[in-house]
């Protein structure tokens, strides 16, 4: 379908959180967030192989700093590559493994609750699990990318529904990413390789799409993360464009983000302690670039619609507001 705009709303950036750093207080190839009660944030960290730092990092939207947790392998509670986190009404934390092909439950405090999944392509079975959400009755949706389907569990991993096969045709699927789920009920997922996003009723049957490859509105470069907020408008991290897109609940364009940052708190401290960093900074030509986005991950919005987008290669998050 063809994409047209729509009335606009405003988007408020607020701050940012995070520095790029391998260990302690600093991010390092995030991937995803899920924020929890009280401001809570959940911020999950891919981390880079030589380094073998995958783990989840806890912060608060104000940006204080409450530690982490998180191990490299493949025994129980480890991960390599972490792709996508959510949370459950019980604060249990989900987190899907792209290269273990399981999914891992924690408490807040990093104890191991649970975990399920094995390779292949049966029902139940997992190729590179990515993105994950609870639907209405809070059985987990998982977004089986190399099947090219979305699976629903229970929260204990009984296989209870799939949908999607490989294609390009309406509700098919190639290589998806990411899911999200709004208050009907209604299930969208982020096409990757196909550079669209669908729309499904909550049994899996297909409603819409929109979207082609390309850098103009509504157009896409591989999109990833997905979420949709309580008036209906869906967010989509477009990945290779650099950008969010947001869009409303069929599709239609409403405006798009780019990349606001300002120096963290963390940040700030960072640098009054390391001055060759302030001249660094000082001498540069052009530091406009750096509030940009680059190659975005994930986007959140949490119950106050702030928009918390995960910046991944930079480091950090950034916050808007929505205003209505």
């Amino acid at each position: 379908m063809t994409t047209t705009n729509v009335s606009t709303r405003t988007y408020q950036y607020t701050h940012t959180i995070g520095i790029d750093e391998f260990m302690g207080r600093g991010f390092r190839l995030i991937v995803d967030l899920v924020p929890g009660p009280n401001g809570m944030l959940y911020v999950l960290q891919r981390g880079e192989p030589l380094h073998r730092n995958p783990a989840i990092k806890i912060c608060d939207i104000n940006e204080g700093y409450y530690g982490d947790f998180g191990a490299y392998g493949s025994e129980r509670g480890q991960m390599v590559w972490p792709a996508a986190i959510a949370i459950d009404s019980q604060q249990r934390l989900y987190v899907s493994d792209e290269w273990n092909h399981r999914i891992t439950v924690f408490d807040t405090k990093g104890n191991v609750l649970d975990e399920w999944g094995t390779l292949g392509s049966g029902d139940g079975q997992l190729n590179r699990p990515s993105g994950l959400a609870f639907d209405a009755e809070e059985n987990l949706l998982v977004v089986d990318a190399l099947n090219h389907r979305v699976q629903r569990f229970t929260k204990a991993g009984r296989f209870l529904a799939k949908w999607g096969t490989y294609g390009v045709g309406p509700g098919q699927l190639n290589m998806p990413w990411g899911v999200a789920v709004n208050a009907a009920g209604e299930v969208y997922v982020t096409d990757w390789r196909n550079d669209r996003v669908q729309k499904f009723t909550a049994r899996g049957e297909f409603l819409l799409q929109w979207g082609y490859s390309g850098e103009g509105d509504g157009e896409f470069n591989r999109p990833a993360g997905i979420d949709v907020d309580r008036e209906g408008d869906v967010y989509v991290v477009d990945w290779h464009n650099n950008r969010i897109q947001i869009f409303d609940a069929v599709g239609r364009s409403i405006t798009k983000l780019a990349g606001d940052a300002t120096l963290s708190s963390w940040g700030k401290e960072l640098l009054e302690v390391h001055p060759e960093m302030q001249e660094q900074r000082r001498v540069a030509k052009d530091l406009s670039q750096e509030k940009r986005f680059r190659l975005p991950r994930g986007v959140k919005v949490d119950h106050q619609n702030r928009v918390i987008v995960v910046d991944s290669t930079r480091g950090r998050l950034q916050i808007y507001q929505k205003v209505t």
